[in-house]
Parts: structure tokens; sequence; C-alpha cells
């Protein structure tokens, strides 16, 4: 009779086509193997867990017995093998302005001209200062200038007011910009600050004022020459005024469309009783970084 069933089961074709007799043989077999196969599936399932949590706590305690103790060894070695960057940061960075002389030189009447000798020791570092200068009862208002890398000269307020003669002045920076100059770009920067401040001059004359030669201020006069190889807009200069070996004074010059390889008559006026120059000293105090100070071929 089984046979029979079986065989009619084997011969069993499906009207709808979506049940197969391989379909109907696996569905039999599933049904008298189900838990036989739960049991099977519940046994490897519990051998994984041994496994892996047995594992895994076993590597824990050898963690904690053995590999955290190596792991703090190793991290010692490495603080001991590499340098402390954030300590040598400072070598990296811009060295401090050098901040040296201060002297107070009378304009006229009750206007005062403060100067400071000024040493930027950094090698590729511009350094753009906002300064003023401090005395016994008052302050200049501020002022700007660029210090060229590895380069000193004189910073300076001209005419502040102050009632009497001026003590005590020292120079206060309120902030410096500091500005990495691109060793790829600009190799040697000491032949390219020299190259573009070859400013040079002659027919240097002074002449005191005289009330009885109806010379009224004294009189600085000399021919000036751009002996670079680029016009310049805008050129500004200190003009120091020296008596022998002694500054008695120092003038700001601008000079306008400065082109190159030509000559300017200067002419400047100086109001100081008893004033004496012997010689002076032509400082070029612009950004020589700037691209903005240099005048285009034609221009």
């Amino acid at each position: 009779m089984e046979e029979k069933i079986k065989s009619k089961l084997s011969r069993y074709t499906d009207p709808t086509g979506e049940f197969s007799n391989r379909s109907l043989k696996l569905a039999e077999w599933y049904l008298k193997h189900k838990l036989l196969l739960q049991k099977i599936g519940k046994y490897i399932l519990i051998a994984w867990c041994v496994v892996t949590v047995g594992y895994g706590f076993g590597y824990l305690g050898y963690y904690f017995s053995y590999g955290y103790f190596q792991d703090q060894k190793m991290a010692s070695q490495s603080v001991a093998l590499f340098q402390n960057y954030a300590k040598l940061q400072p070598m990296y960075g811009a060295k401090d302005l050098v901040v040296k002389d201060v002297d107070v030189y009378n304009s006229v009447s009750d206007l005062y001209d403060f100067v400071a000798r000024v040493e930027n020791p950094n090698e590729r570092w511009v350094a753009k200062v906002t300064y003023k200068f401090a005395f016994s009862g008052g302050e200049t208002s501020l002022a700007t200038t660029v210090i060229p890398p590895q380069s000193a000269r004189p910073i300076a307020f001209f005419g502040a007011a102050a009632g009497s003669y001026p003590v005590g002045a020292r120079m206060v920076i309120e902030k410096i910009d500091w500005r990495r100059l691109n060793p790829h770009v600009d190799v040697d920067i000491k032949n390219y600050i020299a190259e573009r401040s070859k400013f040079s001059f002659e027919r240097f004359a002074f002449t005191p004022a005289s009330r009885s030669a109806g010379i009224l201020n004294n009189m600085i006069e000399f021919d000036l020459f751009n002996n670079t190889a680029y016009g310049f807009w805008d050129v500004e200069f200190y003009v120091e005024l020296k008596d022998g070996g002694d500054t008695v004074g120092l003038i700001y010059l601008n000079v306008d469309k400065f082109k190159t390889e030509e000559k300017r008559h200067i002419d400047l006026r100086s109001f100081v009783d008893n004033l004496r120059v012997s010689d002076i000293v032509v400082w070029p105090v612009f950004d020589v970084f700037d691209g903005s100070e240099y005048m285009k071929a034609g221009e």
C-alpha cells in the first residue's frame, strides 16, 4: 500500500507548475529530519560560542598578565626615540626683533622725532611691525613699518608733540606680523634685498640757516641715484643726518615714480636751531618684497 502511495506521489504533477516532485521529496526529508537538524545546529552554535568566548577570555588574560606591560614598555621606548617637535618648534619659528638705542631729536618748536635702531636677525622672516614710542608723560600714536630679514635700520616716528624734551623714551612694539619667505622662490635673500636697495648719492651739500644771509632754514641737498634694475612708484627713505660720527637727526623722504638709472636732485629743509651736518646716510625703508612697489616696464 505504501509503495502504491509513493508511486502515485512520484507520478504527481502540480497543475500550477509551481511545485515539483523534487520539492515535495525535499520537504518530506526535511520534516523527517527536522529534530535532528535542530540538534546539530544547536551543538554547532554551542561549540562556536565555547571556542570564540573562550579564546577571547584567554587572550584578555594573556594581555593583562603580559601584553599590557609590553605595550607600556614600547610606548616608553617610542617617546625616547622620537624628537619632541613641540620643543623644537621655536627653532623653526621667527626670532624676536632686537631693539637697540632709542634717541629723541628736536624737530621744530615743541615737536620731536623718535628713532630706534632695530635688527631683524631672521634669515627668511619679514617683520611687519606696528609700534609706538612711550615717554614720561605721554606716547606717540601707532605707526607701521617693514623690516626685511637679516637687516638692521632705524625705525622712526616724526613730529610727535610734547611740552618739553621727552624723558625716558622707549619703543613699544604693539604687534608683529611675520611673513615667511618661500625658500623655493627666494633662494638668495641677501642678494634679493641688495639688488633692490642699490641707491647712492653724490654732491652732498649742507647750508646752515643764516638770517644775515637770508637763509631761513637749514638746507640739505644731494643727488640721489636709482642704481637698481627696477622702477618704483613711491620709494620711502630715511635720511640720517650726521655731524662727525654722531647722528643729529633724521628726515623722512618720499620719491615718487623713481625709474631705474634715474637721478633726482633732493632738497630737504630743517628748522632745528644750530644744526650742523657733515655727512648723511640714506636708508631705503620700503618693502622690497611687496610687488605693488614696482613699476612695470613702460610705465
